[in-house]
């Protein structure tokens, strides 16, 4: 870090650049030039990402910017620590990007370098010209475990550090974290990331690791795929997490897309006693059915958290160390979604159906109605529960250290899904209008979904290494496995009310200007609830799952340091077994019968049509039908089995003067 007198600059540095740090001293040369219309426009046009950065401090703002672009970014820490960023989603320009990011903060952008960008306070008009230019103080942030990794790998390799001050609140899981690394991009659940792809290159391509050895995973709902859930392994377990992106022979020769490796957290990394506790409440605005469902339990707003990190060190010399964590949340998570399907009504002038019923037939007045309107309400009572502990032996001056960790968490979510589509006739319109308008409902479709999926992720991991001034010898072993198990009720139910005065059931839309449509009213709903909705679908599945991983490996390295030169090598061996099983039993209900018994008018705004009670309905009364049940069930079994042996031998060579 190198300051000089004035003013608080700072510089954002996470990508290879021309600044080298080195054991002796570094230089660091920052030209600061008037920017040109053309390298703004080429810095604009050649690079883009994507983003997603809520509104916060205008600091970590720009400090996360600058991760997820690569570029560094320089400014006057004293005044973005007193403003705040706009909100920042999408694909975008960088430049446009930082724009947003900056809304009515003024800042100067000067991008005349594309390899870095300087913010420059514009004046006010109280300032003197002396004040304006002045820019004294240079800092230059980074985090030396990162810049460590880069320095020493010979390939493309990204790192991100976990600091806890700085991850308050319950988003901080170690696919939240990976996302804010150039190239990454999270695959998103809901409204969290649970997978990562790097450089678009499908989850399931990554070779995943915790200490360098591999990770069981089953992946959506018992698939039991490659692709790894992040989403489960909060971020505070981990130290540093590394993204390969080139490969030598020491990374797992399966690795297509990306090799992540998470370093768990070291007792070490600190002097003695280490605390961090942090409660926190969560509100979410969107209230959606959660409440109306007749689901118990399901808060519509207001959730909770908690998580905390210790780790101490203790013995004569204070050779042992651990390090523990724990962590706790409950939320809900209420969704609204529209799907709008290539298919409307064309009337004329008199309210009658074109036909052919296309706009381009003769005589179409113009406006566009809707034929098909689906809609779905979601709401998610989402819980995780668990912890880590590490216990390290660290030797003075022996050359040996050795740890041993375990881990389980557990993560379930109580899911209630209700969705209504509807078939809108063309035997008439009424007040129609280019937004809106009346029709009648031809058929409507109730489909009511409950999960309660749980997962648990456990490891035991052994860790045993040996070094002297030349050579370093680990062995590693750990097996991690996961369990997945879910219930899910799926009962749909479809009616055709009678279009005569008695029976036809209308419906208001609205239509917007890329012709998607919103149900806002529905006349007279216990009419539609009474029309005689008869059972379409009826069954339930039980889904249980389970992957286990062994994994062994033993690696040796021979003068392969960062300070050592001339000829050096890396060798190893690795043993993995893999076993998963997938089984589900499923019951299939005769369909027919009336089903208006099971469905009720749920007490919202605005409801999309009857809800069924999944929580109180009555299996009894279904007829199952065992045949059908059997051969879904039989279909559903699978179990895969693998075994891994390999080795690996790896020449290097540095030059004398390489860095």
């Amino acid at each position: 870090m190198s300051r000089a007198a004035g003013k608080g600059l700072r510089l954002f540095q996470f990508r290879t650049s021309p600044m080298h740090f080195s054991g002796r001293s570094f230089a660091f040369v920052f030209s600061a030039t008037v920017s040109s219309l053309a390298p703004v426009i080429a810095f604009a046009q050649d690079f883009q990402s994507v983003f997603a950065l809520p509104s916060q401090s205008l600091t970590s703002a720009l400090t996360t910017f600058s991760r997820q672009t690569g570029v560094p970014v320089a400014f006057d820490s004293s005044l973005t620590d007193k403003l705040r960023s706009r909100p920042l989603y999408g694909r975008m320009d960088n430049l446009q990007a930082l724009q947003r990011l900056l809304g009515k903060n003024t800042f100067r952008v000067d991008a005349s370098n594309p390899k870095h960008i300087m913010l420059h306070p514009v004046p006010s008009r109280k300032s003197t010209g002396l004040e304006a230019d002045t820019v004294d103080n240079l800092t230059v942030r980074g985090s030396r475990h990162e810049l460590r990794t880069k320095r020493n790998f010979v390939g493309v390799v990204d790192s991100i550090t976990y600091d806890d001050t700085s991850n308050l609140g319950g988003a901080t899981s170690v696919a939240q974290l990976l996302t804010q690394l150039p190239g990454v991009t999270g695959i998103r659940n809901g409204d969290e990331p649970r997978y990562i792809s790097v450089r678009g290159v499908s989850s399931d391509l990554n070779q995943t690791t915790l200490d360098g050895l591999t990770l069981a995973s089953i992946s959506d709902g018992g698939s039991i795929r490659r692709r790894v859930n992040m989403q489960n392994i909060p971020a505070e377990m981990t130290g540093e997490d590394d993204i390969y992106k080139t490969f030598t022979a020491e990374q797992d020769g399966g690795a297509i897309g990306a090799v992540i490796n998470m370093n768990p957290r070291s007792a070490f990394d600190h002097d003695g006693l280490y605390k961090y506790i942090n409660a926190y409440g969560i509100y979410g605005t969107a209230k959606g059915s959660a409440g109306a469902n007749r689901i118990p339990g399901m808060s519509p707003h207001l959730g909770q958290g908690a998580k905390a990190v210790f780790s101490d060190r203790f013995g004569k010399n204070r050779e042992f160390g651990i390090m523990t964590s724990f962590r706790y949340q409950r939320r809900t998570r209420n969704t609204t979604k529209k799907w709008q399907e290539d298919s409307y009504n064309y009337y004329n002038s008199k309210g009658k159906i074109l036909s052919p019923n296309d706009s381009s037939t003769s005589g179409w007045n113009g406006m566009t109605a809707p034929r098909y309107v689906d809609g779905g309400s979601y709401s998610n009572d989402l819980n995780s529960l668990g912890g880590a502990a590490r216990l390290e032996w660290h030797p003075t001056n022996s050359g040996f250290s050795a740890s041993v960790m375990g881990y389980s968490y557990e993560r379930w979510e109580n899911s209630f899904m209700e969705h209504n589509e509807y078939l809108l006739d063309d035997t008439g319109i009424w007040n129609q209008t280019p937004t809106s308008g009346r029709e009648y409902i031809y058929r409507a479709r109730t489909i009511g979904r409950k999960d309660n999926w749980q997962m648990n992720t456990n490891g035991v991991l052994g860790n045993l290494s040996w070094h002297d001034n030349i050579s370093a010898l680990k062995l590693r072993a750990g097996y991690t496995w996961e369990d997945y198990y879910n219930h899910e009720p799926y009962v749909t139910a479809r009616v055709y009310p009678k279009e005569t005065s008695k029976g036809a059931v209308y419906a208001d839309y609205t239509i917007n200007k890329e012709n998607v449509a919103n149900l806002v009213d529905i006349i007279d709903m216990n009419k539609l609830l009474n029309s005689g909705y008869a059972f379409q679908t009826v069954q339930q599945e039980y889904d249980r799952d389970h992957e286990g991983v062994t994994n062994v490996r033993l690696d040796y390295t021979r003068n392969l340091d960062p300070g050592f030169r001339g000829f050096g090598f890396a060798s190893g061996f690795e043993w993995r077994s893999l076993n998963g099983t997938n089984s589900s039993d499923q019951l299939w209900y005769k369909p027919g019968g009336s089903a208006a018994s099971s469905m009720f008018i749920p007490d919202m705004k605005n409801p999309n049509g009857p809800f069924f009670d999944l929580s109180d309905f009555d299996w009894s009364k279904q007829i199952l039908d065992p045949v059908k049940s059997k051969n879904y069930t039989e279909l559903a079994y699978f179990r895969y089995q693998e075994q891994l042996f390999d080795g690996y031998v790896s020449l290097h060579y540095k030059w004398r003067n390489s860095q």
